[in-house]
C-alpha cells in the first residue's frame, strides 16, 4: 500500500509540474468604442471564454456584464470582440479567461487592464 501512495503523490506531482496555464491576455481599446482582448492559438485549444466588467471588481467567481465563449480561433488567436463598450483614459477593465486545454478546463483568474491608450485598427 505504501508504494502505491508513493507513485500516485509522484504521478500528482509531476500532472502539476506539467497542467496547462492559460496565458495573459492582450488587450487592445479602440476609440470612439470597443475593444479586444485575445490569446494565441496553442495546439490543444477547443473553447476560450471571456467574462469581464468596466470599473467594477468581480465578487467572487461571476459571469460579469460582459461575456462569451469563442469557439473557434481566427487568424492565429482566440479573440473575444466587443464593438459597442465605450471605455475612456483611466478605466479598468477586470477580466477572467477560461481555456479548454486537451479537454479540461482552466482559467486566468484576476485579470485587469487600465486603458492608458487605444488601439485604432485601418
Amino acid at each position: 500500500m505504501r508504494s502505491y501512495l508513493c507513485c500516485a503523490s509522484l504521478l500528482t506531482a509531476v500532472m502539476l509540474c506539467l497542467a496547462y496555464e492559460v496565458p495573459e491576455a492582450r488587450v487592445s481599446v479602440f476609440h470612439p468604442k470597443g475593444f479586444e482582448i485575445s490569446i494565441p492559438h496553442e495546439e490543444g485549444i477547443t473553447l476560450f471564454a471571456f467574462h469581464g466588467k468596466v470599473n467594477e471588481e468581480f465578487d467572487g467567481l461571476e459571469a460579469g456584464t460582459l461575456a462569451r465563449d469563442i469557439p473557434t480561433a481566427k487568424n492565429g488567436r482566440w479573440t473575444f470582440m466587443d464593438r459597442s463598450t465605450v471605455l475612456k483614459m483611466g478605466d479598468t477593465l477586470y477580466y477572467w479567461t477560461y481555456v479548454i486545454h486537451n479537454g479540461l478546463g482552466y482559467r486566468f483568474d484576476d485579470g485587469v487592464h487600465v486603458v492608458t491608450e487605444f488601439t485604432n485598427k485601418t
